[in-house]
């Protein structure tokens, strides 16, 4: 069709040449003969030219389209009751049947335009990756299939289009009409509402009941109260849609709701996209179960294929006065050890002193209680040698292995015990775990959705200051004698570290906790000396804090390009002081450690940076978090963390 174009063009030609001829005429009087003699045989010329070539190429096209498609096939394609167009090698359309025409609007106007132009850029593409593609044509959808022609003298091709319409609208009414269960528990009632009469409990309780009637009104689902503090939702995709466009603007309005000066707050589960009710529940329950482990105040939606989806999280998860717990699970850890042929605890990559405080206390546990301790620990790869250095300056034998050479001990009785970390990835040998069969996860972190999940107990407290504060706790049930000097103050420092000095996440428990340490020996001039560093270290942690610039006016971000020993601990000291500049609620030091940017986030609480470090890939608390980005560049690190940020700031909103 290209060619019977170029002829129309060449008729255009002979127009112009024409109006050259009257133009002579008017302007060129004397020699209006002469050029319009000459204009005019030219024109004949080339018009004769333009007619045969337009004759032979419509002929040719006819013949192309004649040879291509037999009898048969022409009275098949003529009389079948599905649309078919016929195109060129070069994609135009040359031809479509009666069916075609009586679906589509303007089908006449399609002829001689690429297929593409007619359906879409992508049209080809699908289609030769797919064998099929969608198309919306007059407000319709057709499903389109394509084939050579039999014998075709111009590599024609057939497109078949397929009506779906009807089923794409049946397919779509049945996307939005399947279940979804939401479980819904009010987080902190008991805690906040220790000390109150009945009488303010049950009007408190029933002002947070109508708050989430109100919000679940507008939707069409039943809702049942299942117990004091827990609601179950069962709805239709189309309902939740609209729970989730508001973003479960339930948990700010509930929060609104204090009891003193105490906020009340909802943890909520959804589970969708399964199979049927049950799976949709149980989908669900891990979102609550997970939404708790994360703190609290938060929605978490649980998809097929374990996708999450996370909401809320601002406040900070609520100290629990009660220690049944803790008592609980030393009692459990207790018969787990004595029931195993040996234990070994672990941590997290570089571990830190909380990290090897709590396992260096719970090793002395195991050992008082007559079974093998073996701590595996990369001593080349630690943020914790100043107690390490106090270990050997007591004598202590502390039986740290790596990895490796921990593996032959390792026997279907062995229990695993892993402190301050519940994300295998995150281990300081994932290996290790992986031959494990008996694990005991012990962590304040909030909870990751890729957590260890074949836990036979999973203690996670969210709301206390310290892995070292709970692993104190449980010793002081499980076996206090086994905690001398030098482990109280190894769970110090760990208190210590997380708490910021006792300043953040710390409750009456952090204290009573403390209190158990210092009457079994810890000194804190002692524990206080092991945060000392070299006047290295502190002058490259001095110029990290002046190179911090201020994003949105309350996020300090630093860039420590220097590669030393002491990169590691300065950025993270670093990104505590920077907390101390005026209006700044987080901080983050970004440093280079092998081929990634790792990013050293902290906070006071009011900015949740373990939120902003997920959407990075990394996680950790509230107020302390951490990330490695696979990236060349401190800019291209610099300009992905500030998204995060912008992401953190407006999910907020």
């Amino acid at each position: 069709m290209k060619k019977v174009w170029g002829v129309g063009r060449n008729l255009l030609v002979f127009i112009v040449l024409l109006l050259i001829d009257v133009a002579a005429f008017v302007f060129f009087i004397d020699y209006a003969l002469i050029v319009s003699v000459t204009t005019f045989v030219l024109g004949v010329i080339f018009a004769l030219i333009s007619l045969i070539g337009l004759k032979d190429n419509i002929a040719k096209i006819i013949s192309g389209v004649s040879k291509g498609i037999s009898t048969a096939q022409s009275k098949a394609l003529t009389e079948l009751r599905v649309p078919v167009l016929i195109t060129t090698d070069h994609d135009e359309i040359v031809w479509y049947n009666p069916q075609f025409e009586e679906d589509i609007e303007d089908a006449a106007s399609m002829v001689g335009k690429s297929i593409e132009k007619v359906f879409s850029t992508e049209f080809k593409e699908d289609i030769e990756t797919n064998a099929k593609a969608e198309v919306s044509l007059s407000n319709k959808i057709f499903s389109v299939t394509d084939s050579d022609i039999e014998g075709g003298s111009m590599g024609m091709r057939i497109y078949y289009l397929f009506d779906i319409t009807a089923l794409k609208k049946i397919s779509h009414e049945f996307e939005r009409t399947r279940p979804v269960v939401a479980l819904v528990a009010i987080d902190n009632l008991e805690e906040i509402t220790k000390n109150a009469r009945d009488s303010e409990i049950a009007s408190f309780r029933g002002s947070i009941q109508q708050r989430i009637e109100k919000w679940f009104s507008s939707v069409n689902g039943i809702c049942r109260k299942l117990s004091g503090d827990r609601y179950m939702i069962v709805m239709e995709d189309r309902s939740y849609q609209k729970l989730h466009a508001e973003k479960f603007n339930v948990l700010s309005e509930v929060r609104e709701l204090k009891f003193g000066d105490s906020p009340a707050t909802l943890s909520i589960g959804v589970g969708l996209g399964g199979a049927s009710l049950v799976e949709c529940e149980e989908m669900a329950k891990q979102s609550l179960d997970l939404a708790l482990g994360r703190g609290g105040d938060q929605a978490v939606v649980t998809k097929p294929n374990n996708q999450h989806e996370f909401y809320g999280g601002v406040s900070g998860a609520v100290e629990k006065h009660n220690k049944v717990r803790a008592r609980i699970i030393a009692n459990t850890l207790k018969g787990l050890i004595t029931s195993s042929s040996n234990v070994i605890l672990m941590g997290h990559r570089f571990a830190d002193l909380d990290s090897l405080g709590s396992c260096i206390a719970l090793a002395s546990a195991v050992s008082t209680l007559g079974r093998q301790a073996y701590i595996v620990m990369d001593k080349t790869k630690t943020m914790s040698a100043s107690l390490l250095e106090r270990a050997d300056a007591l004598g202590e034998q502390c039986n740290i292995l790596s990895g490796d050479e921990v593996m032959p001990v390792i026997d279907k009785q062995t229990l695993l015990i892993v402190c301050d970390v519940h994300r295998p990835s995150f281990l300081d040998s994932p290996e290790v775990y992986e031959h494990c069969k008996n694990v005991v996860v012990i962590d304040h972190h909030r909870k990751a959705v890729d957590f260890i999940n074949d836990a036979v107990v999973f203690y996670n407290e969210t709301a206390v200051s310290s892995t070292c504060e709970m692993v104190t706790e449980m010793l002081q049930y499980m076996c206090p004698k086994s905690v001398g000097p030098f482990e109280a103050e190894a769970l110090l420092s760990g208190v210590m570290l997380d708490s910021r000095n006792f300043v953040l996440n710390t409750g009456v428990r952090t204290f009573e906790a403390a209190a158990f340490l210092r009457n079994r020996g810890a000194d804190p001039v002692t524990v206080k000396k092991m945060f000392a560093g070299s006047m290295e270290a502190y002058k490259l942690r001095a110029d990290i804090v002046a190179s911090a610039e201020v994003y949105h006016g309350d996020c300090a971000i630093a860039i420590n390009e220097t590669v030393n020993a002491h990169t590691r601990v300065a950025s993270a000291q670093a990104a505590d002081e920077m907390l101390g500049i005026s209006k700044v609620l987080g901080s983050f030091v970004l440093y280079r450690y092998g081929s990634e940017i790792s990013v050293s986030a902290r906070s006071f609480g009011s900015m949740n940076v373990q939120v902003i470090m997920e959407s990075l890939g990394g996680g950790g608390h509230r107020t302390m978090a951490a990330a490695q980005l696979s990236v060349d560049s401190f800019e291209e690190a610099v300009k992905l963390l500030k998204e995060a940020i912008d992401k953190y700031k407006k999910d907020l909103k």
